[in-house]
């Protein structure tokens, strides 16, 4: 009756260790959705910014708050910048269970044409916001010139006088007016 009770005590125990497991895991999960849902918008903000000088740059904020920084990357490949986070935890559980998490997380953002991809930077705020910043190209300013104005003419006969537009058709239906040339 003893071994009976120990076992089912021990039984318990697993279960209960289980149960916490799952709630951090369904926590974290819950985090992530609503990072989704509201950090699409709210964090991941694609916006013009001034600098201290006054010059214009190119500035993007993610909510990357899940992953440390050595679990994420950023890179380009020509004008489009990939920044991904891949977490990857196992461990063994005091009575000799396993334990697997596996998280990843991908965004792809095409840079603006007016940004070089080669002088791109990024940082990492401790409340984990990916800020990634590139100045804007300074393009010259345009000066002022007149633009001619060109006139089409319309082709004309011999005469001098435009032609009358005629109307073919294949099945010469004269009931539609059109008749076959």
């Amino acid at each position: 009756m003893l071994s009976m009770r120990n076992e089912v005590e021990r039984r318990m125990q697993r279960v209960n260790q289980a149960y916490r497991l799952l709630s951090q895991d369904m926590d974290m999960t819950r985090r992530l959705a609503q990072s989704r849902q509201t950090g699409d918008k709210k964090s991941e903000q694609d916006s013009l910014k001034t600098d201290k000088e006054g010059k214009e740059h190119f500035e993007l904020s993610l909510n990357v708050s899940p992953f440390s920084p050595d679990e994420l990357t950023v890179k380009n490949a020509g004008r489009r910048l990939i920044v991904t986070g891949k977490h990857d935890q196992k461990r063994d559980t005091e009575n000799g269970s396993y334990f697997h998490e596996y998280r990843e997380w991908k965004r792809e953002v095409e840079l603006p044409e007016d940004v070089n991809p080669e002088e791109v930077l990024c940082s990492l705020s401790e409340d984990g916001q990916l800020i990634i910043q590139a100045p804007r190209l300074a393009l010259p300013a345009a000066k002022e010139r007149p633009i001619a104005i060109t006139m089409n003419r319309a082709p004309v006969n011999g005469e001098g006088i435009p032609p009358e537009p005629q109307n073919s058709s294949v099945s010469g239906d004269p009931e539609n007016g059109l008749n076959a040339s």
